[in-house]
């Protein structure tokens, strides 16, 4: 083990490492007491001695070294989060946020918790990035891609008009809370989907995969990489289509969406072909259905 990990421990284990080596070090004073001639007093200054030199030797061997070999730089703003701990560093992120960035394939964490969460801050701004639901060969290379992994759907099978369905409704509910909340939404549609999930605010980030069986990574600020990944979100939106958010009635609820407002919101986003193919009436069914995957 070395001094990073030790000094990485928690408290009681810093407490019982230390103990451990006093405990060590009475034992061999008193073998050595007891087993040799010299009196206990000379034994006892014979080791303090001991240590004594061993601490300057390693001091000065740990100049020499750190003299000839340049220092590595330490992950310090990147953490990794265990599985089950990514829900609460996410709700640590919405806590402060007034600005949200997303870049990911569905949104349904974005539509179910991140615009609940936001909706009615003070001049709040959310811009989000999902995959295209006209690029059919996109959607039918989504669906394969989603059927194969441990994802939040639990060996749920996709096919092109799931993975469609999906986005319509981000767009739908998207649209209600741009229209009927504070909130400002931007909605870009992107050609291409990419396995690795971006949330972000203006502290932080988290990236994800859809695999519950594996870890995320957060990153502050204070990292370089943070800006590489906002930068990577920027010019996803700039590629993308954005998506007219316009259609949906004002004063009324979430649950109120009818087929009439969901047939006017995918006119006004060019998707009036899609709605009539999926059918308005499923897609209020799956709004109506739309939650957060990860709540308990």
């Amino acid at each position: 083990m070395d001094t990073q990990s030790i000094l990485s421990l928690p408290k009681e284990h810093r407490r019982t490492f230390v103990g451990l080596l006093l405990a060590m070090f009475a034992i061999a004073l008193l073998l050595d007491w007891k087993l040799g001639t010299l009196p206990f007093i000379e034994a006892l200054l014979g080791y303090i001695r001991a240590v004594a030199a061993a601490i300057l030797t390693s001091i000065f061997l740990l100049w020499v070294v750190s003299s000839f070999i340049p220092r590595q730089k330490t992950a310090e703003g990147l953490t990794e989060l265990e599985a089950g701990n990514i829900t609460k560093e996410f709700d640590k992120l919405l806590g402060t946020a007034t600005r949200w960035r997303y870049k990911g394939n569905f949104g349904r964490y974005m539509r179910g918790k991140v615009l609940p969460t936001l909706a009615d801050r003070q001049n709040c701004h959310i811009s989000a990035c999902v995959i295209d639901p006209k690029n059919r060969p996109l959607c039918e290379k989504h669906a394969e891609y989603r059927s194969q992994i441990n994802s939040i759907d639990k060996g749920r099978q996709y096919d092109a008009d799931a993975v469609a369905l999906q986005v319509l409704v981000t767009i739908v509910i998207c649209s209600w809370y741009a229209t009927n909340r504070r909130v400002t939404v931007e909605l870009f549609l992107s050609a291409s989907f990419d396995p690795v999930r971006i949330d972000s605010n203006d502290d932080a980030m988290i990236l994800t995969v859809e695999d519950r069986r594996r870890p995320a990574l957060k990153v502050t600020r204070d990292h370089f990489i943070y800006e590489h990944f906002e930068t990577s979100m920027e010019f996803a939106r700039s590629q993308g289509y954005k998506v007219n958010l316009d259609g949906m009635r004002r004063g009324i609820e979430l649950a109120q969406i009818d087929h009439t407002d969901v047939s006017n919101v995918l006119d006004k986003a060019g998707m009036s072909e899609l709605c009539k193919k999926i059918n308005p009436e499923t897609i209020v069914q799956a709004c109506r259905e739309s939650k957060n995957p990860y709540e308990n």
